[in-house]
Parts: C-alpha cells; structure tokens; sequence
C-alpha cells in the first residue's frame, strides 16, 4: 500500500506471482481492459454497482481479457446467493463461458462457485466477505500513504485500489501490474480479517503504534523502510509483528531501543524477551495479547 514499500517482498510473496503478464502485454492490453472497464466504473459511480461489485468486476473483466474462454477455472460448488445478476451487467463472454455459467444468476454466485484462473482463494473469499458486510474495506483509486493505511488498519479497516487510469500499462511502484496490485490488496485483506483471533491483535498491535508512533527514529532510511512496510504491506499474527518489529528496532539500533520504547505503557516482561530463548510461546504469547487489548481503537 506504500509507495516506499512495494520493493519490499512480503512472508506471502512466493504464493502469489507479482508480474501477471509482461511488460509487452500490458502495452497491448492496457487501452483494450480500459475501454472495458469504463462502463462498470460509470454503473459504480450512478450507484448501480456497490464498491465490492465493482472490485468483482474489474477482476472478471482482467481475467476474461488474459484468459478467454478459460477465466471461471473449476467449478467448485453450486451455491445460490443473492446479488447483482450478471447478466444485466457489461460483460463479453464467450458462448462456451456462458454455458459453464448458465446455472447461476448473480455475481456473487461466480465467486462462491469457480476457483479462477491464476487466482487465489483468498480473493474470492474476500470479495465475498465485502459484499457481506463482513470485511471492512474501502474501494480507491490512488495508493494511500503508509500512514493512511496504519489509520485505517487501527480502525479495523483497509483498503483495495483498483487501477484506472494510464498505469494500466505499467508495473505499479516498478513492481506489479494492475491486476495483481488489486489482487494483492485483497488477499491483505483475508489475511487481517479471515482468523478472528488474529484480527483482534492486530487491532491492538496498530493502535500501540499508532499512539507510540513519536519514538520512532525514521531518519534511518533502512529501519523507515522496515517500520514502513510493517504499519502498510503487512498483516500477520500481532506476536510475530512484534517480533519482526523487535528485530528491526534491535538490528539497526539496539536492544535499549526496543524495551525503552514501551516502557511508560506497563509491558509485560514477555515483551522484552521475544526473539529469545527465554521465550515461552504457551503462555507469553497471550500476555502480549491481553496487554495489546488496551490499545484497540475505541
């Protein structure tokens, strides 16, 4: 979600290829997706499409575009949900697409019922998750800052950006092409919302940040670039951030630095032995939780 931080590579990186398509595709494509594109953006902003159908579409109509004839990949399911139908929407598919799909009726339904191609389930899951109500995110056309993704996050919340405009033809950030970038935003977002467990201490986990966020020395361009990355491109269980947070804070500064840093904030002991052998998982683990409850955003 930063742009200091796309260079970085995440825990996940090796599950989901970055660059979907090459450079020469994305020349050619790039005016083609864009032109279908166009009227799902128009029904998004007359209110006819919410803002998780039209991430859903804008999947669809890359894939369809990439792969075509190929793009449901394999049925799963038969799941009924109700929805937008997307029959009534500006899609182009091929008659031996429309087949495969003739026995569903909404949007909704392509998502709970096909594995698609080249795509991870969790996107699936989180698109559904969002047009549920269950996952809070928030649709946007521009990266957000580092700082604007730690708001959101503490508040429970994240964001996907879809690409429209003339970087359709480029790797975003240097890095990824349009589809994947959203994909990307996606799968964050399963990751923060999927295991509630996880979820409730990473709430905790950005708050603390968030209200510690002075003590932190980012004229270090090296530690900026790793605290950057962990508040924006991040989401993981609340003990291993910290621990990848104690790491940094110790390697390019030192152990003092870390246990001074929440001092005024009563840590638990465990606190300071993460990262050591005194560590003890079974319980300590849940000590950090209990104590980083306190900072969730109220």
């Amino acid at each position: 979600m930063t742009e200091n931080f796309y260079n970085k590579s995440s825990s996940r990186a090796g599950r989901f290829k970055k660059k979907l398509v090459s450079q020469d595709e994305l020349n050619t494509e790039a005016p083609l997706v864009g032109a279908k594109l166009t009227p799902f953006y128009k029904l998004l902003q007359d209110g006819k499409i919410n803002e998780a159908q039209f991430v859903a579409c804008y999947i669809i109509v890359f894939l369809a575009h990439r792969n075509p004839g190929s793009w449901p990949g394999a049925k799963k399911s038969v799941l009924r949900i109700n929805g937008i139908p997307f029959r009534n929407l500006p899609f182009h598919f091929e008659s031996n697409v429309l087949k495969r799909l003739q026995e569903f009726e909404t949007i909704e339904e392509i998502f709970a019922n096909f594995a698609f191609k080249s795509t991870p389930a969790s996107v699936n899951r989180a698109i559904l998750s969002w047009i549920s109500g269950s996952y809070g995110l928030e649709l946007m056309f521009r990266i957000p800052t580092p700082g604007e993704v730690l708001q959101q996050q503490k508040q429970g919340r994240r964001c996907v950006t879809c690409i429209m405009d003339k970087r359709l033809s480029t790797y975003i950030l240097g890095e990824r092409d349009a589809l994947s970038f959203t994909m990307h935003d996606l799968i964050h977002a399963d990751h923060f919302y999927h295991h509630n467990n996880c979820y409730e201490g990473q709430l905790g986990f950005y708050g603390l940040l968030d209200k510690t966020l002075d003590y932190f020395d980012l004229s270090r361009k090296e530690f900026a670039d790793e605290f950057e990355y962990l508040i924006a491109d991040m989401n993981a269980y609340a003990i291993h951030l910290l621990k990848c947070l104690k790491s940094a804070m110790v390697h390019y500064f030192s152990e003092n630095y870390f246990n001074e840093w929440p001092k005024d904030l009563n840590p638990p002991l465990a606190l300071q032995l993460l990262n050591n052998e005194g560590y003890i998982p079974e319980v300590m683990d849940q000590e950090i939780l209990n104590w980083l409850n306190q900072f969730r955003h109220k």
